[in-house]
């Protein structure tokens, strides 16, 4: 990717956000917009081996999986007054996942962790490797704080780490910015269209 996260979680949460951020909304990019651009992408952040290839259908997989995640996070980012249901990109994500083999090993410390099979489908693998990543976020309390950008026209993934959890924005200096004026020129329109009557009361 040419572009920088301002935001970036903490490793290995930012291969996640890295994968999420694949698609450029503001920039109208892809890196997953082809097979071998996936190839190349998913072995740039380790997600699977050099030498391993993505077929087209799993390209297609890659891309449900991503937009799925990126509405997942999505509903990290909502408040009393902007609520978003995760419920049908949970589903989305199931659908996706479902038949991702996951395995408990153990590292050298005796702790048991996730990790996709050994033997599975490239595709799998980074699917698998990023699912475990995410629960093991979950586990730690981390993993509410990746979200998704309220800019409708941004939904770059970013890593809250404000101390109540209330980051909205990706870069409050781009979307921040875009959103008050956006919200400003709104209520300059409603200010206008009232009638004289409507003041008086």
């Amino acid at each position: 990717m040419d572009w920088i996260d301002p935001k970036p979680a903490p490793w290995p949460l930012a291969v996640v956000q890295d994968f999420v951020n694949t698609a450029s909304r503001l920039h109208g990019s892809d890196v997953l917009e082809t097979a071998a651009q996936s190839t190349a992408e998913l072995a740039a952040l380790e997600l699977i081996a050099h030498g391993d290839r993505i077929k087209a259908t799993d390209r297609q997989r890659l891309v449900a999986f991503r937009e799925a995640l990126r509405d997942l996070l999505l509903a990290h980012n909502s408040t009393a007054n902007h609520q978003a249901d995760p419920g049908a990109s949970a589903k989305a994500l199931d659908d996706v996942v479902g038949a991702v083999p996951i395995r408990v090993r153990f590292s050298p410390d005796g702790r048991p962790t996730l990790q996709p099979s050994a033997d599975s489908a490239p595709v799998d693998q980074a699917i698998g490797t990023m699912l475990a990543v995410m629960a093991a976020a979950e586990a730690e309390g981390n993993w509410q704080r990746v979200k998704a950008c309220r800019n409708d026209d941004c939904r770059w993934a970013f890593y809250d780490a404000s101390r109540n959890r209330s980051g909205r924005w990706c870069d409050m200096n781009v979307c921040g910015v875009r959103h008050k004026m956006r919200a400003y020129r709104e209520r300059q329109v409603a200010g206008t269209s009232k009638s004289p009557e409507s003041d008086s009361g």
